[in-house]
């Protein structure tokens, strides 16, 4: 999942698995667990999984990390 990105998004109450948003392989997020990916938030969408049983509100987070990865490469 890489290094933290910010503040976070949410904590987690269970154990989730999800894809690593970069290199596409599961990962086993634990509880307690404080996501700061929006890509890795947004796979997460059981309000039970969340601690306080609510899902993240992922409005301009997420925007800005798909503007940036399909951002064109100009070299």
């Amino acid at each position: 999942m890489g290094a933290a990105q910010g503040k976070a998004l949410g904590t987690l109450a269970v154990a989730v698995h999800v894809l690593d948003p970069v290199e596409r392989i599961p990962l086993v997020l634990t509880p307690g667990t404080e996501v700061t990916d929006p890509d890795v938030a947004s796979q997460i969408t059981n309000p039970a999984c969340w601690q306080d049983n609510q899902v993240p509100v992922l409005g301009a987070e997420k925007k800005a990390s798909r503007k940036s990865a399909s951002t064109p490469n100009d070299d």
